[in-house]
C-alpha cells in the first residue's frame, strides 16, 4: 500500500511540473501577429498594397510598451512572377521599419514609418489607435527596377517583432520567452492589375 501511494504521489508530480512548465512555455502565446487583409494591385512602375495587419500583442510586451520601451516592427515584402514549369521567379523584395513607442510624459503613442530620410510620424491617445495605425496599409507605394510584364504575379508579405532593434537588457529574455515571438509567417496574395 504504501509503495502505491509513494507511486501516485510522484505520479501527481511529474504532471503538476509537465503543467507548469507547458503553461511557462505556452501561457502567452494567444497574441500574435497575422496578415489580415492585403490587396496587392501594379500600377505603372510601382507595385502598390492596401490592407491590414493584425498586430495582437502578448501581456509582456505591452507591459514593455507601457514602461516607454520602443517596439520595432518589420514587414517583409516579396513580389515575385509565377511559372508555370520551373519555380517562380523574385522580381523583388522590400523590408519596411515600422516604430511604436508610449511618452509618459504626453501619454500619447508615437507611430513612426520609414527610413531616416522620410520618416513619418503620428501621435495616437491609445495603444489600440496605435497599432491599428501600425498595421495600416493604406496605398502604400513600393518602386521598382522596371515595369513588369504580362501577367501571373504574387506577393508573400510577413511582418514580425524585430527582437535585435529591443534594448540589449531586454534581448536574452525576448528571445527565450515565446511571449516576444511575434511573427505572422509568410502569406501569398494574388496581385492585380
Amino acid at each position: 500500500m504504501d509503495f502505491i501511494m509513494r507511486a501516485s504521489v510522484k505520479t501527481d508530480w511529474r504532471r503538476f511540473a509537465f503543467a507548469a512548465l507547458a503553461l511557462a512555455l505556452f501561457g502567452d502565446t494567444a497574441a500574435d501577429f497575422k496578415v489580415t487583409e492585403v490587396q496587392p494591385k501594379l500600377v505603372g512602375q510601382s507595385l502598390v498594397l492596401a490592407g491590414n495587419l493584425d498586430l495582437g500583442l502578448s501581456p509582456k510586451v505591452e507591459e514593455a510598451i507601457a514602461k516607454g520601451i520602443p517596439l520595432e516592427i518589420v514587414i517583409d515584402i516579396r513580389l515575385y512572377h509565377q511559372r508555370r514549369y520551373l519555380w517562380d521567379s523574385k522580381i523583388a523584395t522590400w523590408t519596411l521599419n515600422r516604430r511604436i513607442q508610449y511618452h509618459a510624459l504626453s501619454g500619447q503613442y508615437l507611430v513612426s514609418a520609414g527610413n531616416a530620410d522620410s520618416e513619418t510620424r503620428e501621435s495616437l491617445l491609445t495603444q489600440q489607435e496605435a497599432l491599428k495605425q501600425l498595421g495600416s496599409l493604406n496605398d502604400l507605394n513600393l518602386a521598382l527596377a522596371e515595369t513588369p510584364a504580362g501577367d501571373g504575379y504574387s506577393v508573400d508579405l510577413r511582418v514580425s517583432l524585430d527582437i535585435e532593434a529591443l534594448p540589449a537588457p531586454l534581448r536574452p529574455v525576448a528571445y527565450t520567452s515565446f511571449a516576444w515571438h511575434l511573427n505572422s509567417g509568410w502569406t501569398s496574395w494574388k496581385v492585380a492589375r
